[in-house]
């Protein structure tokens, strides 16, 4: 059983919000848009007031009833499940949902289940005379159903649900009200199916490190260590202790106890008869040993508490220590589906650290034995987010124009891509190519307010150059310049970011002297030799033209073969490619190139230091196409 949708409503920042989940599921967005309030909402859901203690301050300022609720869908329902879930979870169920609701103090679980229509009016009634009366109009209005006389309200729900059991085919979907999911039962019946673990950023170590019940800590030692041997062992020594003290006691005490008894006993004979006063030792027992453990660090010949190491090394005990409880969960447990929901991974972490905290999180999913594993964290860090797997982000933003807070959820799925690059990109190729597409620099545009997606290094580096020149500071915006490392990478790029809600402005070359340029370069060649090369570049240049068209069209522009030098608010194409638009209008920057290369301050090729230096050092002002190109991409947000 996984969780598979949630839906929430009214919980702090979330007015109302649905998300899907997989089994690794990532938050992006902004400070303050809402992505640990996701993962504090299923805390909640799941281990209630031990973790989250609701009050008003806590419902949403656009709600008008203060009711929270957070829905949860499951689905990959096992027979344990089933079984364990009973009537919300028949037979040939394959998912279920439960709901959390939250008003005015009063904590409510409830769930979805088969259930005759009918008797769900008899059950909404809370108190008993008025429940037993509305079953009993219903037995006589209806005598078909053949419901039995009874005498209290357990007896009336009994045979209810007697008879949904014998009667399934007349059963409807229905919310189910008067058990509150198990009554009290409730999250401990779900604790029985899915231990949730929520890490929050302020928790520290120590504080987990206690051998208590809800501890990382105890966890790890309930799920992999069995204590019954020992358990049973000392307890058959505090026996043997205690009758030991008895014999003490009776011999020590035994003769003046029976004189002081005699004593008491004539002296209350002078007042009552037939009754004598027995004063005798009595050994206290002491409370049931129990294995106990301690942890604690121990650095070359020094021993400490973990209370005494650094936030560092305290979040990557909170990690190991998950990642154990995952991995050496005792088999009896396996039943249960882990779910770890992890605020900010890298918190405290070195790239290096962090790079392997990913990696462990992902194993996590990927070794977990029948799939009993699922992972999601809010997170800053590119480190954690693996753009391949694009499918796994759910990316948060603030929706605009609204009186009150009201988050949005992006995400993109593969059906979505295709049915956008749908004549640009086979589906086959786009479901082929993400993986090898999406570079790891690629995840930075995940986290940005507006992405330009660029070619290659140079492209970016005049881009940035140009920003840097004008006083402009795109990161500060928000804005990364992202290579994609060629032009028939950007469709797919650009897709994957427009579906989570990324704006994008895309700058590519139209490569009209392609062909030329190619046919100068084989001039020397036998003729035989350079006209088959020459039929090669034309029809490379014919397939460059075709895709300029198919590009153009998908940004919703006009489809030109060969696009003139222009940018506008979702593209800037160069006629030719970059370095022709600057010899031709920017003959300056060519020159400070070469006087860079020159000093030995530049490389004399393609080199994006070195045209990030020219751009930025160059005495003239860059030309219109350029000045237009940073308007465009500032005016996305």
């Amino acid at each position: 059983m996984k969780i598979k949708r949630v839906r929430i409503e009214n919980f702090c920042c979330l007015y109302k919000v649905d998300v899907s989940f997989e089994e690794i599921t990532s938050f992006l967005g902004p400070t303050g848009v809402g992505k640990s309030t996701v993962l504090r909402a299923l805390d909640w859901f799941f281990n209630g007031e031990k973790s989250v203690a609701l009050s008003d301050d806590d419902v949403h300022s656009a709600t008008e009833d203060g009711r929270i609720s957070v829905e949860v869908e499951f689905d990959g329902l096992t027979d344990h499940d089933r079984h364990v879930l009973g009537r919300y979870a028949p037979d040939g169920a394959e998912s279920v949902s439960i709901w959390r609701t939250w008003q005015n103090g009063e904590d409510k679980i409830s769930g979805k289940a088969l259930a005759y229509a009918p008797f769900e009016d008899v059950r909404r009634h809370d108190k008993a005379t008025d429940l037993r009366n509305a079953y009993q109009a219903l037995m006589v209005s209806d005598p078909s159903l053949g419901l039995p006389k009874v005498g209290s309200k357990d007896k009336a729900l009994d045979a209810m649900r007697s008879w949904e059991l014998a009667h399934r085919d007349r059963l409807t979907e229905s919310e189910v009200e008067d058990t509150h999911f198990f009554g009290f039962a409730g999250q401990s019946v779900l604790a029985q199916l899915i231990d949730f673990v929520f890490v929050s950023a302020d928790l520290r170590a120590y504080e987990e490190a206690d051998d208590q019940k809800a501890t990382a800590i105890g966890r790890i030692l309930n799920h992999a260590v069995d204590r019954s041997e020992a358990n049973e062992q000392l307890e058959a020594i505090d026996e043997t202790a205690h009758l030991a003290r008895q014999e003490v006691h009776d011999k020590v005490y035994g003769p003046i106890l029976d004189d002081l008894s005699a004593a008491l006993s004539a002296e209350v004979a002078k007042f009552t008869t037939g009754r004598q006063i027995v004063v005798t030792p009595t050994a206290q027992a002491p409370r049931p040993a129990r294995t106990a453990f301690q942890v604690s660090i121990r650095d070359g010949a020094a021993e400490t508490s973990v209370y005494r190491q650094g936030h560092g090394f305290q979040r990557a005990l909170i990690i190991a220590a998950l990642k154990f409880l995952a991995d050496h969960r005792r088999p009896e447990d396996g039943t249960r589906t882990l779910c770890l929901a992890i605020e900010e991974p890298e918190l405290f972490q070195h790239p290096p650290q962090a790079r392997t905290f990913a990696k462990v999180l992902r194993e996590l999913v990927a070794n977990s034995p029948e799939g009993r594993t699922q992972v999601m964290y809010a997170t800053h860090s590119p480190i954690f987010i693996d753009p391949s797997g694009y499918h796994q982000i759910r990316r948060l933003c603030r929706a605009p124009g609204q009186e009150h807070p009201v988050t949005e959820v992006w995400q993109a799925s593969e059906d979505e891509l295709c049915e956008a690059l749908d004549g640009l990109i086979d589906a086959d190729a786009v479901k082929r190519r993400t993986g090898v597409t999406m570079a790891s620099a690629f995840a930075e545009g995940f986290f940005a307010h507006a992405v330009v997606l660029v070619e290659g290094a140079t492209d970016g580096a005049v881009v940035t150059g140009c920003a840097r020149r004008m006083g402009i500071d795109l990161g500060a915006e928000g804005i990364s310049v992202i290579d994609v490392g060629g032009r028939d990478n950007m469709p797919l790029c650009h897709a994957v970011l427009t579906a989570l809600g990324v704006p994008c402005h895309v700058v590519f070359d139209g490569d009209s002297g392609m062909a030329e340029r190619k046919r100068q370069g084989v001039a020397f060649l036998p003729e035989e030799k350079r006209r088959e090369k020459e039929l090669a570049f034309e029809q490379a240049a014919r397939k460059i033209r075709e895709q300029n068209m198919n590009f153009l069209g998908y940004l919703g522009a006009h489809r030109t073969p060969q696009p003139p030098d222009e940018s506008t608010a979702s593209y800037t194409v160069f006629e030719d490619n970059l370095e022709t638009y600057l010899q031709q209008h920017w003959p300056t920057w060519g020159e400070r190139r070469k006087e860079l290369v020159a000093s030995g301050e530049g490389f004399d090729e393609k080199n994006a230091a070195t045209y990030l230096e020219t751009t930025r050092t160059v005495s003239a002002d860059p030309p219109y196409v350029l000045h237009a190109l940073l308007e465009n991409v500032r005016a996305l947000i």
